[in-house]
């Protein structure tokens, strides 16, 4: 027997929620990685059948992957399921075998950025700009000059230790009213581009940054993002779900809508023991009017 649908989800009420030095002319180093546009259904082996989890259309690379196993709705359900190992292995053959997938090699002082239609894609920082069109490298434009890393027009170039003092100074400017969190703004690079966010009740970066400022990672979840919800709030934290569309219910935990065939079919699945996968069979809520 093969479940087509979100049998996951009742398992995710379970799931927990040195700078180096610098010099006069150093860049960051290139790096690369692979990435693709991935547009098909995360499928994993549970008990011996292969459980499709739910439908993926997004833009990954392998570097990426393991942020994605904590902050993607879907992908959170297949490691309630069977594990990170398992689902890290399944998302790396799903970039692997895409169409499109690309190794991208990334130039000095870039930030990559995996976008649909354009997994390789980056946007140049520390003052430098993109050359030429489309863009395969980051430059410092004439008349300005590279110091300790920074693109900039410098008269002199002082010792590194005036750049610790200015990210220190960025660090202090970001700080938020209690109960913020300052996070990045979409669609922008800047270090200096960021927003307060109370974390807590935001529908878009719920339970933290969706798009993150600074060195920390992004993850937040998008409630808004989650198939199928109709109304859904935010609340401390967590995404909780009031209302989803036709043909879909919401789950158990509150937090997901599955599918109206799925929920029938968990339901009536009394051949494969609860104790298998920590569940005790109990109805589903069911769909308000």
């Amino acid at each position: 027997m093969r479940f087509t649908s979100l049998l996951g989800l009742l398992l995710l009420s379970a799931i927990p929620r040195g700078e180096s030095r610098a010099t006069y002319q150093l860049h960051t180093r290139a790096s690369s990685d692979v990435c693709a546009d991935v547009d098909a259904a995360l499928i994993v082996k549970f008990l011996g059948t292969d459980v499709d989890v739910g439908p993926l259309n997004i833009c990954l690379c392998l570097s990426g992957i393991p942020a994605l196993l904590t902050s993607n709705i879907i992908v959170k359900t297949a490691v309630g399921l069977v594990g990170g190992s398992v689902v890290s292995a399944a998302l790396t053959s799903m970039v692997n075998s895409a169409a499109d997938h690309q190794t991208c090699l990334y130039p000095d002082n870039a930030d990559p950025i995996c976008d649909k239609g354009t997994p390789c894609g980056f946007n140049c920082k520390n003052g430098f700009e993109p050359s030429p069109l489309p863009p395969k490298d980051c430059v410092c434009l004439s008349p300005k000059k590279v110091c300790n890393g920074i693109c900039g027009a410098f008269g002199a170039c002082p010792s590194s230790g005036s750049k610790k003092r200015n990210l220190d100074l960025l660090q202090r400017r970001a700080i938020c009213d209690g109960g913020f969190t300052a996070c990045g703004v979409y669609g922008f690079n800047s270090a200096d581009a960021w927003e307060c966010i109370d974390t807590r009740s935001d529908l878009e970066s719920c339970g933290g940054c969706m798009v993150p400022f600074g060195r920390t990672p992004a993850h937040g979840v998008d409630c808004t993002a989650i198939p199928g919800v109709m109304d859904v709030s935010c609340v401390t934290g967590s995404c909780v779900v009031r209302r989803c569309q036709p043909g879909y219910v919401v789950s158990l935990d509150g937090s997901f809508c599955l599918h109206t065939a799925t929920a029938a079919m968990i339901q009536n699945t009394d051949d494969i023991p609860a104790a298998l996968y920590g569940l005790e069979h109990v109805p589903l809520k069911k769909k308000e009017d």
